[in-house]
């Protein structure tokens, strides 16, 4: 009996330092990645994206975007960011809730996970809004600028292949 106590004890001590260790990891990457944006002036005139995942300028250029398609590409490029400002609002939230949790005295892993669950979905709800909008994006290109972008697609997923493998991930 002693025994299975001891695990138990383990367990949940494994359980917290994981639950931390997670939401600690997590929210220390996705701050790197919600650096303050740039100014749009700025991201327009640049020739690389920005670390937000902004298209270049240059491939801007060669789209040749009429009016309606430039308000689209502003529109998903708005909503991105207005989407990793909230998702980061809500990480710290989460991070604040899990800080609540692990100071009251009967912790209950279940709440963190459940803290966890409703994070998520309110992320992956926004995720989702943000996405409508560039396919309403895509959905407004022609043929020839469609393929334009799967051109620079592809180059960024090819030099995401190949900086993965450098790391050993890939």
């Amino acid at each position: 009996m002693r025994r299975i106590a001891t695990v138990l004890i383990c367990s949940v001590k494994g359980l917290v330092a994981l639950a931390t260790m997670t939401s600690l990891l997590w929210l220390g990457a996705t701050q790197a990645q919600t650096a303050a944006p740039k100014a749009p002036a700025a991201a327009s005139q640049a020739s690389t994206p920005s670390s937000l995942g902004e298209i270049p300028a240059a491939v801007i250029a060669q789209l040749e975007l009429n009016p309606a398609q430039k308000q689209k590409l502003d529109a998903a490029h708005d909503a991105r960011r207005t989407m990793w400002s909230a998702n980061r609002k809500s990480r710290q939230a989460e991070y604040a809730g899990l800080t609540e949790l692990l100071n009251n005295k009967a912790f209950d892993p279940r709440e963190a996970v459940a803290l966890r669950k409703k994070t998520r979905a309110a992320i992956d709800a926004r995720f989702d809004a943000v996405q409508e909008k560039w396919l309403a994006f895509w959905d407004a290109l022609n043929e020839g600028q469609k393929k334009v972008l799967v051109a620079y697609m592809k180059e960024q997923h090819l030099k995401q292949g190949t900086a993965s493998a450098a790391r050993g991930k890939g």
